[in-house]
Formats: C-alpha cells, sequence, structure tokens
C-alpha cells in the first residue's frame, strides 16, 4: 500500500476553479488538485470511486476527467444537483439550447428595461417578501419559468445550477456564510444582467470540459443518508475519497435554503438528517458522542461497500463540541478498526496557517486538518 508522504495540502497558487469547478459557491470545498492526484494514484480508468459525502462534486468531476466511474451521495439535494451538472458533458444540443435561453432572457431582460414586462407567476415561497424585493422575486420567477420550459433535462439542470448560483446575490441574505438579512438595495435588471454573465461563464467552461471528459465514465448522484447506502451493492467500489462534515461549523441547508425554495428542492431531508450540523449541536446542544457515533455508522457503509484491501481516503478537521476539542485524527485511529479498517497513515495541517474552509472562527490555533489513509482489512 502507497503512502501520502508525497502528497501537499498546500496548493496555494494553483488554480482551483477550472473547467467546471468554478460552478456555484458552496463552502468547504477541497482543491480538485488532491483527489486528481489520489485518482490517479491509486485507481485506474474503469474503476469505481465512491464519495458519500459528496457536496459540490470535486471527486466526481476529477473521476469523469480520468476515466473512472463515480458515484455521489449527499443529503442535500442541490449538493446533488450541482454535483451532477458539473460532472455530466453536456451534447451539442444541449450546449446549443442553453446558449439559445440565455439570448431569449437576454431579450426579454432589454424588454424589461423599456418597460414592457411579462406577466409572471411568482412561486409561493416561505418569507419571500422577506428576503426578496419585489423586483428581483419578478426577475428570478420569469428566469426560472424560461428553464422550466425547456425539454431537454440536462439542459434545464444546468441552468438552474446558474440561476442557484445568482439567488443569495441577489436576495437580501447578508452571504453565503451569514444567514442575516439586509438591504441590497438591488437595482431592476440586475438579476437579469448576473444570471446571464453566470450562464456565459458556466458555458464556456462547459465546452472546454466537454472536450476532455471521457465519455467512457459513468457517474451517478444519490440524495442520500451516508449512514445508510442499502442501494450500494457490497463491495462494489475500487477507492473512496471523501470529506465530511467538519463537526458544528456549518448548516448547509440553512444557507442553501432559498435556492432550494426556488428551484423546488426538498429542504427537510437535510436539514433533519444533515450530520455534524450547527443545529445539532449548537442548537440543540447533542453529546459529542452523538457525532463519532454517526461517523462510525457512516465508515461501517464506507467498509461495506468497499473492495477488500482497497484504500479510503478521508479529509476532515477538528472540531469543538460543547467546549469539548475533538482530535479527529485520534478518534478516527480509535473506532476505525472496530470498523473494519487499518489506518495506514495519516497527514495533519494546522488549520491556522491552512484551511479549506470559509470559516475564520474555525481556523483556531491548534485545531488541524486530517488527510487519512484507511485500508479496508480482509473479509
Amino acid at each position: 500500500m502507497k503512502t501520502l508522504t508525497d502528497i501537499a495540502f498546500d496548493f496555494n497558487g494553483e488554480d482551483t476553479s477550472y473547467l467546471t469547478h468554478s460552478f456555484h459557491p458552496y463552502p468547504a470545498k477541497f482543491p480538485p488538485q488532491l483527489p486528481r492526484h489520489l485518482l490517479s494514484t491509486f485507481s485506474k480508468p474503469g474503476e469505481k470511486v465512491l464519495d458519500p459525502f459528496c457536496g459540490s462534486g470535486t471527486t466526481l468531476v476529477e473521476a469523469r476527467l480520468q476515466g473512472i466511474h463515480s458515484t455521489g451521495v449527499d443529503i442535500n439535494g442541490l449538493a446533488c444537483l450541482l454535483s451532477k451538472v458539473k460532472a455530466t458533458p453536456l451534447s451539442c444540443e444541449e450546449l446549443q439550447t442553453v446558449a439559445q435561453t440565455l439570448q431569449v432572457i437576454e431579450g426579454e431582460s432589454f424588454r424589461w428595461q423599456m418597460g414592457k414586462k411579462r406577466e409572471v407567476e411568482i412561486p409561493k415561497i416561505e418569507g419571500l417578501a422577506h428576503w426578496f424585493q419585489p423586483n428581483v422575486a419578478e426577475e428570478l420567477a420569469y428566469i426560472r419559468q424560461s428553464i422550466l420550459q425547456i425539454a431537454s433535462s440536462t439542459a434545464g439542470d444546468f441552468l438552474k445550477i446558474v440561476l442557484s448560483a445568482i439567488i443569495v446575490r441577489v436576495s437580501n441574505q447578508e452571504s453565503d456564510t451569514r444567514f442575516a438579512a439586509i438591504n441590497k438595495n438591488i437595482p431592476d435588471g440586475l438579476t437579469f444582467k448576473l444570471f446571464l454573465e453566470r450562464g456565459r461563464d458556466y458555458l464556456s467552461r462547459m465546452r472546454d470540459f466537454v472536450t476532455l471528459a471521457r465519455a467512457d465514465a459513468v457517474v451517478c448522484v444519490h440524495n442520500a443518508d451516508a449512514r445508510q447506502l442499502s442501494f450500494l451493492p457490497d463491495a462494489s467500489f475500487d477507492l473512496i475519497i471523501t470529506s465530511p462534515p467538519y463537526a458544528n461549523t456549518y448548516d448547509y441547508y440553512l444557507y442553501h435554503k432559498f435556492r432550494k425554495r426556488w428551484l423546488d428542492i426538498d429542504v427537510q431531508f437535510a436539514q433533519y438528517n444533515e450530520i455534524g450540523s450547527r443545529r445539532e449541536f449548537s442548537s440543540l446542544k447533542k453529546d459529542p458522542e452523538k457525532w463519532i457515533d454517526d461517523l462510525r455508522q457512516c465508515f461501517l457503509e464506507m467498509r461495506r461497500v468497499l473492495k477488500p484491501r482497497r484504500p479510503g481516503f478521508i479529509v476532515i478537521g477538528d472540531s469543538v463540541i460543547q467546549k469539548k476539542r475533538l482530535k479527529m485524527d485520534e478518534i478516527i485511529a480509535d473506532f476505525a478498526p472496530r470498523c473494519g479498517f487499518q489506518v495506514c497513515d495519516v497527514l495533519s495541517s494546522d488549520l491556522a496557517g491552512h484551511s479549506k474552509l470559509f470559516n475564520p472562527a474555525f481556523t483556531q490555533r491548534g485545531k488541524k486538518e486530517h488527510l487519512i489513509l484507511l485500508e479496508k482489512s480482509n473479509d
């Protein structure tokens, strides 16, 4: 079994947003260079990789580029849509559909600027008046309506991600990392403008991705709980690359809530089943052992679906729950053997100096981020 001695955490200065990796804001993404290196070193074309916390789909994109079959699982329905869009090359016809739809929406935006608005049905969204100015809601509703009329689900999904990407920017939500309402004074037409700019950028990047993506690689994405992977067969994967949530740090369901509502994606499934959330450990004051037990269940499922003597890679950070610091490398080293894994190697980095996270409060002195190499023991 190879070790991690030749892998560095520091990707400063490297482009982490090439091709479709720049699609859509998504906190706590690991740099694509990491799965790219792990896939090329520990796997080969035709094999299968699993990411049971696929998030924004970084592992799936890199697998597609290397001709490796990939399966992503995430509790967040928006993450599943984003992962699928980023890792699925559009056909020539679908690229043309996207381009034509952008042209139609651009023409409509000019008519709106001249006072010739079309009547649009604004969806009934909880908290709409508080979180969206009336002019923004109208423009979002028109764009949404245009996307829903597209016959191709793949082209439609692509444009849904473009729409989702701008929703927080034009809402009254302060940012992707702060859930507070502020007055942004969004002018007429800005929603159209941002959608068109983002759409053309994503379309250009997708065209580049199409030329490099391997047609012989299959991508599957499941909106499911990583603790319950019964839909995946035993011993069916050659490799696992994943990054579980950094406990008590972020609520994905909360900060993506209005994106999901505009796209008709369920909010509650992630809200009540997301492991490691701030809701669970700050609001509901759950015991730290709950987090460890959830991880154990995930590890048992990962072991079940991984082939014997094959590796798994876990990127995870230390956390604090109820003022108790959890050193995740030590915790995983303790329970992994009881889940059927051998800990082969660990690389650790100071979160105070480097982090894949957005949240400065999380990069406290003494906290570390870990890349853990596991191997499934023989059955």
